[in-house]
C-alpha cells in the first residue's frame, strides 16, 4: 500500500512542485492539497490519510491548532511540519503536541522524503540544519523575560490586533473582524512589532502566549 499523503500549504505553486516531487516516489501517494487551516481539518476528517505535510502559517488557523485538532481525532496521523520557520518555539511545541517531523522549505526534497519515512515508521525527524536551534533550547530566556513587561506599551486596539495576528488571521481577516481597513492593520502590526521589540511572527507568537493572549490548550 502506498503512503498517503496530504498536502497543507497556502502557496499553490509550493504545493504543485512539491507534489511533483513525492509522486516520484513509487511508494508516495499524493491524495489531496489544502491550502486553509480549516479545511485541512475537513479533509483529514473526509479522506484516508497517512502523512500530513503541514505548514505552520496559513489562512483561518494556524499549523499548531491545527495539529492539535487533528491529532486529538486522529492519534495515528503522521505530521510532517514543512516550514520556513528556524525558530525553537514552534519545534517544541509542535513535537508537544505529537508531530513527528520538522522539515525547513531550504532543504532537499531528498530531507523531505526521509522525515516521511521516518514518520511512518514512528520515528522522530528534525532537519539538520536544527541543530543548533535543538542544543541551545534554553537560550534567550533572559530576552524573553524583559520582552513579557512591554505589553502595557500598546493600545487597546494594538492588543486586538495583536491577538488576532498570533491566531494566524490574515490583515484583510482582522479588517473585517474589527471594521477597519487593510491599511490601518498593516500600521498596527508595524508598531507592535516596534513596540514590543519583535523581528518575526514566530516571536509575535510567543509574545502573545507568554502575556495570556492566546492559549495553546
Amino acid at each position: 500500500m502506498p503512503i498517503r499523503i496530504l498536502i497543507a500549504d497556502d502557496h499553490a505553486v509550493f504545493r504543485s512542485g512539491l507534489r511533483a516531487l513525492l509522486e516520484k516516489e513509487p511508494d508516495i501517494e499524493v491524495v489531496g492539497e489544502t491550502g486553509n487551516g480549516f479545511d485541512t481539518i475537513r479533509l483529514v476528517e473526509e479522506t484516508q490519510v497517512d502523512v500530513l505535510i503541514l505548514d505552520i502559517t496559513m489562512p483561518g488557523l494556524m499549523g499548531t491548532k491545527v495539529a492539535e485538532s487533528v491529532l486529538k481525532k486522529s492519534p495515528n496521523l503522521h505530521i510532517v511540519v514543512l516550514t520556513m520557520h528556524e525558530d525553537k518555539y514552534y519545534l517544541q511545541e509542535l513535537f508537544r503536541l505529537g508531530v513527528r517531523a520538522y522539515v525547513l522549505k531550504k532543504s532537499t526534497g531528498t530531507d523531505v522524503v526521509q522525515a516521511i519515512r521516518a514518520a511512518v515508521k514512528g520515528d522522530e525527524y528534525i532537519d539538520p540544519a536544527l541543530t543548533n536551534v535543538v542544543i541551545s533550547s534554553f537560550v534567550g530566556r533572559q530576552a524573553k523575560k524583559q520582552r513579557k513587561g512591554r505589553l502595557d506599551l500598546t493600545t487597546p486596539r494594538e492588543k486586538d490586533v495583536l491577538t488576532l495576528l498570533a491566531y494566524g488571521h490574515t490583515n484583510g481577516e482582522i479588517a473585517e473582524k474589527l471594521c477597519i481597513s487593510e491599511r490601518t492593520v498593516e500600521t498596527h502590526r508595524t508598531n507592535i512589532m516596534s513596540k514590543l521589540e519583535l523581528k518575526s511572527r514566530a516571536e509575535l507568537v510567543r509574545f502573545a502566549i507568554d502575556n495570556g493572549l492566546l492559549k495553546l490548550s
